[in-house]
């Protein structure tokens, strides 16, 4: 099966620019779109990729396909699954125009050399009528303390992401400050999706967004994702891309990310 999705892969290029004021946007208030990210015969095919490995339950990496919203292995029905690292089974997603656009695009916002931008991807899924939120968050909150990040996320829906079907929602110019305080949905360091309780939600933008279309956002954003409350899936697929991280003198204070760590490590480590 894979190899024959391998085999219709769409190979045409798909031309993507940013405008002077997307990019002034992203700078002031942390988060840009753009119409377009790639072709709809790539969304199709991405799309049927997308299925096969969330109905097989494929695994890139130890532990890659999780729910977010339950601890880890939880038996019973997905409520928001993810797949982590799809890239690293199906190495052609490098070569997408979803890919090659969000890391040139990511090259002209964090103001670097194309060959110093590395990036790797997370699909996540919302089952119709059942899909669960994701809680208002910073990208930077997972990752390690031990270093400075120069980062941003591009996020594309492969079906219409509506305010009924759970489209993302992002506050102004957060990027701007520093990591807020985060701590574990539940409070169980075995539940993958972190929180923050530091948001003014009054301030939220909501962002309905279109197939193929993308929204670009900073790593320090605060952005969250509504209940899929609608009769059809709403599947994403992000993509992060970053520069080179810089080791700091002293971490920052983050327990969040120790008690994660240990906890992923007791359930998955090999």
């Amino acid at each position: 099966m894979l190899e024959e999705l391998l085999s219709r892969r769409p190979t045409s290029e798909f031309a993507v620019a940013l405008r002077p004021e997307q990019i002034e946007e992203f700078r002031t208030r942390g988060f840009t779109h753009v119409e377009r990210v790639t072709s709809d015969a790539e969304v199709a095919w991405l799309g049927e990729l997308y299925d096969w490995l969330f109905r097989e339950r494929v695994q890139a990496v130890p532990g890659g396909y999780f729910d977010l919203s339950r601890p880890y292995e939880s038996a019973g029905e997905d409520l928001q699954p993810q797949l982590l690292a799809p890239e690293a089974l199906v190495p052609e997603l490098r070569k997408t125009s979803l890919f090659q656009n969000g890391r040139r695009l990511a090259s002209v916002l964090l103001g670097a050399d194309l060959d110093a931008v590395r990036g790797w991807g997370h699909m996540i899924r919302k089952p119709a009528r059942i899909g669960a939120p994701l809680p208002w968050h910073q990208d930077e909150a997972y990752w390690d303390p031990a270093f400075d990040y120069s980062a941003l996320g591009v996020w594309m829906p492969l079906d219409p992401a509506t305010r009924e079907s759970g489209c993302m929602s992002f506050i102004p110019e957060s990027h701007r400050g520093e990591v807020r305080k985060h701590r574990h949905v539940g409070d169980d360091p075995s539940v993958h999706a972190l929180l923050t309780d530091d948001v003014d939600e009054s301030l939220a933008e909501s962002l309905p967004l279109a197939p193929g279309a993308a929204i670009v956002h900073h790593c320090r954003t605060l952005h969250s994702s509504g209940p899929n409350r609608s009769e059809r899936v709403r599947r994403a697929y992000a993509n992060e891309f970053q520069l080179p991280p810089v080791k700091r003198a002293v971490p920052y204070d983050r327990p969040w990310v120790t008690e994660g760590k240990e906890a992923w490590d007791a359930r998955f480590k090999v």
